[in-house]
């Protein structure tokens, strides 16, 4: 049976994961314009927006900006493990994939990802990064991350448990 993903609201009191660990959502709205930002502190995503209709952007913009931190920690330390080196990185959101890498070299990586806990996070930028080994999902590709990650399909079967709350 595939679980169907949750609805967000944007409202006080919803859960929003980070690095696998839940965050409870509170708006500020008393902030003025020029106080808009998104916070996380004490298990709490704290989110200052005068304007209600910019909850969302503003969480999204969030989540994009710990996502690229997130990859330029672990992309160089894995590329240099992996011996490869992509051409470049992006990270921007998508409804479905967690990342893809082009026949060029490209990695893009979905600003969800800083919604996953920490290993299976690193389980998505490794696994894109074998690609550039292997631009499929046959075989080869497949013991090329379990060489580098011995619990790659525990940390597969992770994802496929953690993605129902990772929505934006």
């Amino acid at each position: 049976m595939k679980r169907v993903p949750i609805q967000r609201r944007y409202g006080n009191g919803e859960i929003f994961p980070y690095e696998g660990k839940p965050l409870e959502l509170v708006l500020i709205n008393e902030a003025p314009a020029s106080a808009t930002r998104v916070t996380a502190e004490g298990g709490r995503l704290l989110v200052r927006a005068p304007e209600p209709e910019r909850v969302r952007e503003l969480i999204l913009y969030w989540y994009t900006a710990r996502t690229e931190s997130i990859a330029r920690s672990l992309v160089p330390e894995w590329s240099k493990k992996l011996a490869v080196r992509p051409r470049a990185v992006t990270v921007k959101h998508a409804r479905t994939r967690w990342g893809s890498c082009s026949s060029s070299g490209k990695l893009f990586l979905n600003s969800r990802l800083a919604m996953l806990s920490g290993e299976v996070g690193e389980y998505v930028v490794v696994h894109e990064l074998c690609h550039l080994k292997h631009m499929n999902h046959g075989a080869e590709f497949w013991d090329e991350v379990k060489r580098a990650l011995p619990l790659a399909m525990t940390l597969r079967r992770s994802l496929r448990e953690q993605e129902r709350e990772a929505v934006l």
